[in-house]
Formats: C-alpha cells, structure tokens, sequence
C-alpha cells in the first residue's frame, strides 16, 4: 500500500508532513498538531464517481474509506454531508450527525457509487457541496483525475472551508493533477493525501481524519501475512497525560479479514494496563468493523509502551502475501 502525505501549502490546521519525530513511536501524540488548531465539526465530503472510477477503483475502496471515517470513534457528533459527481454533482446524504444515522450513510454510498458519472467535472463538484453544505467547515476532495469538462476549473474552492483532498493516482507526481489538488489543499489550509493506488485510500481517509480532529499524524505499521492465525507484534509509547489510543486497520479485499489484540501497557518490563486481568489497570477497548477495515479505539491508558499483535483472522488465498496497514493515532486528556 503506497500513500504519500503532501505538507499544506498554507499555515493554519495541522502540520501533517510524516517527519522522522512525528513518524517515530516515541514522538509526542501532538508534535504535528498547530496550535490553534480546531477541530471541524461540518465536513462535507465531494467523493468521484466518474466513469474511471471502474478501472482505478475497481474493489470500491473509495466507499469503504468513506464507512471508516463515519465508523471512526468519536465522529459521532461530527456532522457530514456528501456528493458525488462526475460530468455533473448530486447529494448523496445528509447533512446530518453521523452518530444519528451511520447505517443511512453508508447505504446511500453503497447505492449511488457506481462509477456512472461519465467525465470529472470540479465546477459542478465545488458547486453542489456548496450549496448541498453552506454550514460545512470543512471538506474531504476525492478523485482519481484532474477536470476534464469545459469550461476550465473555476477554482470554486477558494472562499470556502478547509479541503482534505485525497488524489487517487492523480497522474504523475508532481505532474498538472497532482500539482493542482495539491493547490486545493494549500489554499484552503487543508491538506494533500496522494495515494498511488485504491489499496491507499482507507490509510489515506484515516490519516486525514486525524488531521480534522486536530491530531498529529499516526503512526502507521506495515505487515504482510500469508498464512491464517499468522500474528506480528507492534508498540508504541504512550507518553503522560495520554489516554486514549485510536486504531485502523485496513486491506484491500474483502475476502480476507484481520484482527487486532493483546493490549499491554508496559513500563520498566513491568504490565501496567491491560484489557482484562486484576491488579493493573483495566484498558478499555471497543471496536467497529467494516468489509476491508477493523477501527478500535482503546481508552484508559497510562504512560509507558503499548504493545498489541494484528493476526491474519482469514485469507482467502493462503501462501499468496497480502498486505495489512495498521495505523494508530494518540490523544491527550
């Protein structure tokens, strides 16, 4: 799974660039987080359903990373609207809390995502999230391709809230349709998430998560398995004044599926947290699950190190190596 992270252009939300200190696992949860920095509350996602979409999203991961973001603890009481578009736009839901709704939410992208949208056209795109949205403080930008349509892109994100823009193989890097999402982004004060291929999308929709939640970077584990129960064991340092933990893991087929367990706390080799045993601190862990992702949020921790095991639970070609991202992002009290 390949996805790259471009820094925003403009100072304002959060400074989102993978550095050595915020990518390491001793680096302080917020090192990425600007000060100031507040959280959006109204996001409006703009999601591409052009005709491409077929070829370049052919496992729907596009829906699938959008059902992470609504099934991302502690999004409940965010509002989200969405669109979709292509040579024209059209709602899809809401605006509306996602804790009110999520299964609506996710119905209506599983419906109305069907790659016929024909060309890719922002104008219409800009336009309907602006009018389906006006209240919307931020918004998620998906799409696999630069405008096609006439007349030429009429830059319809300037005066409008901060875009998170996902660009899917979005030509060459550092070619006119990576320049230009990456524009978006800089302008508004969001952020660029390039993701070479579908397989990048649900690591990138998370990692923009945290971003809007006014979060640093997660920290993010790449493993490969080729074998059902196959298991690889992680840490990663939970720093004072740190209490919970937010976790994503994600693949690409839906086929295959993955777990994630074994949470420990531990300081000078001793267990200090853990999610079920006496005598140390009980870990709270709760846990959503979709097709091709597993979101966990655990809570109650105290300073030390946090170890946890992702196992491959079922793998539909055993001895065939599929890849799992694991990404964890820290909060403090």
């Amino acid at each position: 799974m390949k996805t790259s992270w471009k820094p925003p252009l403009a100072a304002g939300v959060v400074l989102a660039a993978l550095t050595g200190a915020s990518a390491g696992a001793g680096a302080s949860p917020d090192a990425g987080a600007a000060q100031g920095c507040v959280p959006r509350t109204n996001v409006e996602a703009i999601v591409d359903d052009s005709g491409s979409m077929a070829f370049n999203d052919s496992n729907d991961l596009r829906i699938r990373a959008m059902e992470l973001f609504i099934d991302t603890q502690g999004n409940e009481k965010r509002t989200l609207g969405a669109v979709e578009f292509g040579s024209d736009a059209t709602p899809l839901f809401g605006p509306g809390l996602i804790g009110q709704d999520p299964g609506g939410f996710k119905a209506a992208l599983n419906a109305a995502l069907v790659e016929d949208g024909g060309a890719t056209d922002y104008n219409a795109a800009f336009a309907a999230a602006g009018a389906h949205n006006p209240n919307a403080n931020a918004r998620i930008f998906l799409t696999d391709g630069e405008h096609t349509d006439d007349p030429a892109y009429a830059e319809g994100h300037r005066g409008g809230p901060p875009v998170y823009v996902i660009g899917l193989g979005a030509g060459a890097p550092g070619g006119p349709s990576d320049e230009l999402l990456k524009r978006i982004a800089g302008e508004t004060g969001g952020l660029y998430s390039r993701a070479d291929d579908a397989s990048g999308l649900q690591a990138a929709m998370f990692e923009l998560n945290t971003a809007i939640a006014c979060q640093a970077p997660p920290k993010r584990f790449s493993d490969s398995f080729i074998r059902t129960g196959q298991t690889a064991s992680h840490r990663i340092a939970i720093p004072r004044r740190v209490n919970t933990a937010q976790f994503a893991l994600s693949w690409e087929d839906a086929e295959d599926a993955f777990t994630i367990g074994g949470f420990r706390v531990v300081r000078r080799g001793k267990v200090v947290g853990k999610a079920s045993q006496r005598r140390v601190r009980r870990l709270k862990v709760s846990r959503r699950r979709g097709a091709t992702f597993t979101t966990v949020r655990v809570s109650r921790l105290v300073r030390g190190k946090l170890r946890f095991e992702v196992r491959a639970k079922r793998l539909s070609t055993p001895g065939v190596p599929v890849d799992l991202t694991t990404q964890v992002s820290r909060t403090r009290r």
